[in-house]
């Protein structure tokens, strides 16, 4: 007997999950499409499972699912949801996947589960995702890696674990695995080992490594060259040592092998020319206060500030001369390469390209470099006291592929200025005091990929500032004094990543300035004092579009106190800008007084075009027109009646018909009276009131003729 209970039981549990519901045919979440694309939208439905949902079966779509409380995957999990190309878990709490949550969805092709409490990967986590290409799981407590959890993602190129608790990649985690995009910031990584990891991944466009504890020593010798082998195009993360001691604060691109690994036989140690007072064993340069007051360490370090994911410091190997380094000691310049007197130099990468450093020599022009280093391929200038840079002063500079002017004093920059200077790759200005950025300011950098521009007072930017540098891919524009952004702005320009927190925008444009953003990967918006009213329903719908992996940041509202420090992309449109939107023509049924207004079709581009405090007032006025308009005719009848009966009954006697003429005067005066009387009285009933009063009057002037006779 209790077996067939069991059985029963089981038979029931059967039944009841083959039930399953349409998640967009029975709306129990948003089904809208976006430029052609089918978004399945269930954010924050309270999920805690998905085996009684199912997915549209005739389409593709996006499935989104953050905000539940999806906090554990199991196997099948997603098994209704096989035509779904992308899968969106942040926010759910997540801190188990089990082997085989995933299979069904071989369609995916981006999967977000960053912002969880992911502690693991697990060697078959990923089973069932044959063609993922992108996978986001950053700001989790991942520690454990297993060395082939990858493995059968043969189509992974993009791979985001920033801001984890990783301390060292397995060997061999990238065997068979493409990686393209890998972003490792913000973890507990001493070393990366090239054999069995670097030597991996031959493909990489995009390294990310800044925010970890670098141990430099023999170890990361490998590193080191691996960095300066990468292709030239690559975007490369700055390594800034944590130990030891003696190189703490220093960037790896600038530490010389004899410094990381001083037993090692062989190693020229002579890295200067001309000599001067020992570059070898110069410490990192010093922590300088930023604008803000935090302290900053010049070249990405980290240093005494708290750790801010804005900020993506790319600084990477020179073309040409320093992108392909072959890991031996820099060397001596030759006879014929020039060194200004106040700064130090040396030989970089296996072309032997000349890097000249005049950071903090209190520099007041760059004129006054003598003798002029125009064979340069990089030019520090940074921390120094210049003020303004004039047209001509980098004639002859024409090999420079990275100038750095950061954290002087600059005010003017001429136009023309970098006219000459068609190799340059990175261009540093940051921490200045200019005020303003046009188009003729650079012009002559049509190769220029990295331009920082953060910590100015910079308020204007014109219209296709940005247009002569068509190669331009990242752009600092974080804490200035912008309000707002011109049109064409970005015209031109295909940029991956952009800066633009603590500024002063409470909103941004779409048309002619966001929506020529088409290349964007990463935007921070955060720090400024959006307003969430009308004028932000446009730019918070580009930035719905744009989904959780792109924007980087909050975006948290600064007025109208209502929603003071909420995220605008979680507030309805309609709380925002309730007079774009128009409610049903139907009462609501019974029991349901909290029916909430059905959203005009692009009521954020076409709002109602007759507001009822309008047309109120102006109905009014035509009823009161219309009213005068009445009373004013039927005056004029009655008053025509009187008159004809009067002369019809008084024709016999010229005396009678002189007074009769003044009775007639006094009859309209009457009339009149009565008519006003009319108005006033606001009815019919005034109107018959006046009428009254003017025939009796009448007739008692007729009984006084009579009486004379």
């Amino acid at each position: 007997m209790l077996l067939w209970i069991v059985l029963l039981k089981a038979a029931l549990c059967v039944a009841i999950g083959n039930v399953t519901r349409d998640v967009c045919k029975e709306q129990i979440c948003s089904c809208d499409a976006v430029e052609g694309d089918l978004h399945v939208d269930c954010e924050k439905r309270g999920f805690a499972n998905l085996h009684h949902l199912t997915g549209p079966s005739s389409q593709f779509y996006h499935l989104l699912l953050h905000g539940n409380s999806l906090s554990r995957l199991f196997p099948n999990e997603f098994a209704n949801f096989y035509n779904a190309v992308s899968l969106h878990l942040e926010n759910n709490g997540l801190h188990d996947i089990v082997p085989g949550a995933f299979l069904g969805l071989q369609l995916v092709k981006r999967l977000h589960i960053n912002n969880n409490k992911i502690r693991s990967f697990k060697r078959n986590t990923f089973l069932g995702l044959d063609d993922l290409e992108y996978l986001q799981a950053d700001f989790n407590l991942l520690r454990d890696i297993d060395p082939s959890v990858f493995r059968d993602l043969n189509k992974l190129e993009v791979l985001i674990l920033n801001d984890n608790l990783i301390s060292a990649l397995p060997v061999n985690v990238f065997q068979h695995v493409p990686i393209t995009h890998l972003d490792l910031r913000g973890n507990r990584i001493k070393t990366l080992p090239y054999e069995g990891v670097l030597e991996q991944i031959p493909g990489i466009v995009e390294v990310l490594l800044e925010d970890n504890p670098w141990d430099c020593n023999c170890d990361l010798l490998s590193l080191k060259e691996w960095l300066e082998n990468i292709p030239q195009n690559a975007l490369i993360g700055t390594v800034i040592c944590e130990a030891p001691t003696r190189l703490q604060g220093r960037d790896l691109n600038e530490t010389a092998e004899a410094e990381l690994c001083p037993s090692k036989n062989g190693v020229d140690s002579s890295l200067v020319a001309p000599p001067t007072q020992d570059e070898t064993s110069e410490p990192g340069p010093s922590p300088t206060p930023s604008r803000s007051g935090e302290p900053h360490t010049p070249g990405g370090g980290n240093q005494g500030r708290p750790k801010s994911r804005e900020n993506w410091q790319l600084k990477t190997k020179l073309t040409g001369a320093a992108a392909a380094g072959t890991g031996t000691a820099d060397r001596e310049p030759p006879s014929n390469a020039s060194c200004p007197q106040t700064c130090s130099c040396k030989l970089i990468g296996s072309r032997q390209g000349l890097g000249v450093n005049c950071e903090g020599r209190k520099i007041e022009s760059v004129a006054s470099l003598k003798p002029r280093p125009l064979g340069a391929h990089e030019l520090n200038l940074r921390e120094n006291n210049i003020h303004t840079v004039r047209r001509n002063q980098f004639r002859g500079y024409g090999s420079l592929n990275l100038l750095d002017l950061g954290g002087n004093n600059i005010k003017v920059i001429e136009n023309g200025t970098f006219q000459n200077l068609s190799e340059l790759r990175w261009l540093y200005v940051d921490k200045n005091y200019l005020d303003a950025l046009t188009p003729e300011m650079f012009s002559g950098l049509q190769n220029l990929e990295y331009l920082s521009l953060e910590y100015n007072d910079i308020q204007l930017i014109a219209a296709a500032t940005f247009s002569p540098m068509p190669n331009l891919r990242v752009l600092f524009l974080n804490n200035n004094l912008l309000k707002s952004l011109p049109a064409d702005a970005f015209l031109g320009v295909s940029l991956s990543k952009i800066s633009l927190h603590n500024n002063y925008f409470t909103s941004l444009a779409v048309p002619g300035v966001l929506d020529q953003l088409g290349s964007i990967i990463q935007i921070d918006l955060h720090g400024n004092p959006w307003d969430c009213s009308c004028s932000i329903v446009p730019f918070k719908q580009w930035t719905d579009r744009l989904g959780a992996d792109v924007v980087v940041s909050d975006l948290k509202c600064e007025s109208p106190e209502v929603f003071w420090k909420r995220d605008f992309r979680r507030v309805r449109n309609d709380l925002m800008c309730p007079e774009l939107y128009v409610k049903a023509p139907t009462a609501p049924p019974p029991g349901n007084s909290t029916l909430s207004a059905e959203p005009h079709p692009n009521s954020y581009l076409e709002p109602n075009r007759v507001s009822i405090s309008v047309l109120v007032p102006g109905l009014l006025l035509v009823f009161v027109t219309s009213a005068f308009t009445v009373v004013g005719m039927l005056v004029f009848i009655l008053r025509n009646r009187k008159r004809s009966k009067r002369r019809d009954g008084n024709s016999s006697a010229s005396e009678i018909n002189s007074l009769q003429t003044v009775c007639d005067g006094s009859a309209y005066w009457h009339s009149g009276y009565s008519a006003a009387a009319d108005v006033a009285g606001g009815g019919g009933g005034g109107g018959g009131g006046g009428g009254g009063g003017g025939s009796h009057r009448g007739y008692d002037c007729g009984a006084h003729l009579l009486s004379d006779k």
